[in-house]
Order: structure tokens, then C-alpha cells, then sequence
């Protein structure tokens, strides 16, 4: 089980990762809406980071309960942008779901090319919640930007 807790290592330390970006783009940020919206989105990675160390025995991380959600792929048709202190919003949100797709697909590929089936249903796991934030950012993205014709 030794192996779990370095994917979990991983993990947190990916979700620091995405903390630390999303924080340090808030704090220099002009605009109070993005400021916000990446506030919001750095808590949510700090959850992430206190939901996997919670995980202490490898059971647990193997019982973890996730839900499932559908990958809408809005992302997947939006150009890749870089932020600074003066993206708007909708710029931050497609930053944002690009970066959630990346950990989503980061963790399926390391789910596929794991040696045990438990390793791989713990990077199955991770995708997940990887998914359920991108999918929380597209449906935003959807409401705010897509207008019915």
C-alpha cells in the first residue's frame, strides 16, 4: 500500500500546485469578478488537499465515494489562453478549464498505465475530481457566455 500513499503524495502536491496558481492569480487581479472566481477555485483545491490527506488507510482511498458527472467537453472547443491581472473573466474561466482538463487527463493516463488495479482505481478517483471541477467551471462558462438563439 505503500504505493497509494505516493499517488496520494502526488496528489496533494498537484493540488498545492493548482492552489498556489489560482491563489497567486486572485491576489493580482483588477477584476473583483475573476478575483472571485479564482478565490473560489484555490479553496476548492485547498478541499481537495485536506480530503486526500484524510486518506489514511489505503481502504479508505479505495472506498472513497465520488460522484460521477459526465464530461461536457465545452472546454475541448474554447483556445487555450494565458491570464494576468487584467483577463476578464471569461478568459480566467477557459484558463481555468483548461488547467482542470489537464489533472483530469493527467490522472486517467496515470489510471491506464498503473501496475495494480488498486493504483489505478485511486488515479480513476483522482480523474473524477478533476472532472467534477472542470465540469463545475464549463457549466458557469455555459451559463455566462452561451446564449440560446
Amino acid at each position: 500500500m505503500a504505493e497509494i500513499k505516493e499517488i496520494l503524495n502526488f496528489a496533494i502536491k498537484k493540488e498545492i500546485e493548482a492552489y498556489d496558481l489560482y491563489s497567486g492569480i486572485a491576489e493580482s487581479s483588477k477584476n473583483p469578478a475573476v478575483k472571485e472566481l479564482l478565490s473560489e477555485l484555490a479553496t476548492d483545491e485547498l478541499g481537495h488537499k485536506e480530503a486526500l490527506e484524510n486518506l489514511s488507510r489505503a481502504e479508505e482511498i479505495l472506498n472513497f465515494d465520488i460522484d460521477k458527472v459526465q464530461d461536457l467537453k465545452l472546454s475541448d472547443h474554447l483556445q487555450a489562453t494565458t491570464i494576468d491581472e487584467n483577463s476578464d473573466l471569461q478568459e480566467t474561466l477557459v484558463f481555468a478549464m483548461k488547467e482542470e482538463k489537464g489533472a483530469y487527463e493527467l490522472y486517467t493516463r496515470m489510471s491506464k498505465a498503473a501496475e495494480t488495479k488498486e493504483n489505478a482505481k485511486v488515479f480513476q478517483k483522482l480523474a473524477q475530481m478533476e472532472l467534477i471541477h472542470k465540469n463545475k467551471l464549463e457549466a458557469l462558462y455555459d451559463d455566462m457566455f452561451y446564449t440560446d438563439n
